[in-house]
């Protein structure tokens, strides 16, 4: 009874989760279709309570200065960081869902189960040192991942992109499972922790270089790093859009958190060829992101491939905090601005795109949005934020977080690699810009492309656009949080 009141306390934010996820099942299968906006209700009620559950445990942890280790799981700062983040990210999904289905009549109840069990599996990627528990969280997310992209039932594109990423994500998931395999085969344990112990006992060189390749392998395909991004755009473009920002964002978290946790737990960051890797990545990253989104006709293409860019722009953090030959950890702290600052941002983008329709689907080409700004010039405002904020304008939450990731490069002699990605994002200026030459200086449309816009995504691009804004222009309160939730992964280190 002990150990079971231990693991309910432990993992108090992961239990609310289920039990939010379980009832949004419950309520969709005995409510008539027509009310599934009480079934999201519920689903963003229960993701504030797990929010403020979260937030409780952050509190408590961090008076406390404790590290909550229970058999497979791991709760400490930088695991509820994550989880507020992820959570966040979840509410603002929802409320972009639900004026979706205001405007499409799509997208039935069961989204939000899905949505939180993705939610669930995330949590239990990066939250466990058990290689068989993250794999079997990255399942759980990729699988209702997979479902939702297919959730827009009635569109090809949705159903041909959902197809597409369960057939590749698969492919990925046996990589990345066969790489733990030769884990436990070179160290017979599962557990991070202990193959820490035992990595200065072993001359395994070999497998432990192939196992750390296979597992990484499988993990940048879900946060889309060169060469293993083909699978973005399309699932992107079809994904409804929903969907698409909160796997641009989430998705993205959560698998650069494991990676993070597999990288320092084993210090494989000492190992010289890896630095080496690293670069050649973050280079192909922002170049194939960068460049290939300038010819895009269509704004969801776009902004995938920005994801790209932005995903080398995390990996390139990483690097930058490696000083000589060893890693520093607390650095991670401007990682993890950069994905607050670029999740608002992105899912500020993609909420705006789901307002656009045109012959009962969406609209996101840039024809489409010709003159907007005559009809709508607060939503052109806005969207035109979040691309300023997308390229690092000053003022924006873009500037703070990209500044603090080059300025640390520097900081650590990685100046190579800082100039090149200041010149990229001075690439991104022109796809970035082009949405804002469309909206704001073609002739007046006459036809418009938004019908309504929901309270609900009013609320979410609200509190997107000021976060965006705040941040941007007082950076330090959210950075003293970064500072605190990087401190438990410097403690791996030693």
């Amino acid at each position: 009874m002990q150990n079971l009141t231990e693991l309910f306390t432990a993992g108090l934010t992961i239990w609310v989760l289920c039990g939010g996820a379980l009832l949004c099942l419950l309520v969709d299968s005995i409510w008539p279709k027509k009310m599934a906006s009480v079934v999201y209700a519920l689903g963003v009620l229960s993701l504030g309570a797990a929010l403020a559950t979260a937030w409780h445990q952050w509190q408590s942890i961090a008076n406390t200065d404790t590290t909550i280790i229970h058999d497979l799981l791991v709760i400490d700062l930088t695991t509820i960081f994550f989880l507020l983040i992820l959570i966040v990210m979840g509410i603002l999904t929802l409320l972009n869902a639900l004026g979706y289905i205001k405007i499409h009549q799509t997208l039935s109840g069961e989204f939000c189960t899905l949505l939180i069990f993705s939610l669930i599996g995330m949590v239990f990627l990066f939250a466990s040192d058990h290689l068989l528990v993250n794999f079997i969280g990255l399942e759980t997310m990729s699988m209702a991942i997979y479902v939702l992209v297919g959730s827009h039932k009635r569109n090809f594109k949705s159903n041909e992109a959902a197809i597409k990423y369960f057939i590749m994500g698969g492919v990925a998931s046996a990589v990345l499972l066969y790489g733990i395999a030769l884990f436990y085969g070179g160290f017979s344990t599962f557990r991070l922790s202990e193959i820490a112990l035992q990595l200065p006992a072993h001359n395994l060189a070999y497998l432990q270089k192939i196992a750390l390749a296979l597992v990484l392998s499988g993990i940048f395909f879900k946060i889309a790093i060169v060469p293993f991004h083909f699978w973005a755009p399309d699932v992107y473009e079809g994904a409804p859009a929903p969907v698409t920002g909160f796997m641009a964002t989430a998705v993205k978290t959560a698998a650069l958190a494991f990676s993070l946790r597999v990288f320092i737990s084993l210090n494989f960051l000492s190992i010289p060829e890896v630095p080496q890797l690293l670069s050649i990545l973050v280079v192909l990253t922002l170049l194939t992101g960068n460049v290939v989104a300038l010819v895009q006709e269509n704004i969801k293409r776009m902004l995938a491939y920005s994801s790209i860019s932005h995903a080398g722009f995390l990996l390139f953090g990483i690097l930058a905090g490696f000083k000589g030959s060893s890693y520093d950890a607390s650095s991670s702290s401007v990682i993890l601005f950069y994905l607050l600052g670029y999740y608002l941002m992105t899912l500020g983008a993609f909420a705006i795109l789901s307002l656009l329709t045109k012959e009962k689907s969406e609209a996101s080409d840039y024809s489409d949005i010709r003159g907007l700004a005559y009809k709508h010039p607060i939503l052109a405002s806005v969207f035109t934020l979040f691309m300023f904020a997308l390229i690092g304008m000053p003022g924006t939450v873009g500037f703070a977080a990209k500044y603090g990731i080059i300025s640390l490069a520097v900081k650590n002699n990685h100046i190579p690699l800082a100039l090149f990605s200041v010149i990229m994002s001075v690439v991104s200026v022109f796809y970035y810009l082009k949405p804002s030459v469309y909206m704001f200086f073609k002739d007046e449309p006459k036809h418009s492309i938004i019908r309504e816009v929901p309270v609900t995504v009013t609320v979410s691009l609200t509190i997107c656009a000021f976060l965006v804004l705040y941040l941007g222009l007082n950076p330090d309160t959210f950075l003293t949080l970064t500072k605190e939730a990087a401190a438990p992964l410097q403690t791996l280190l030693k």
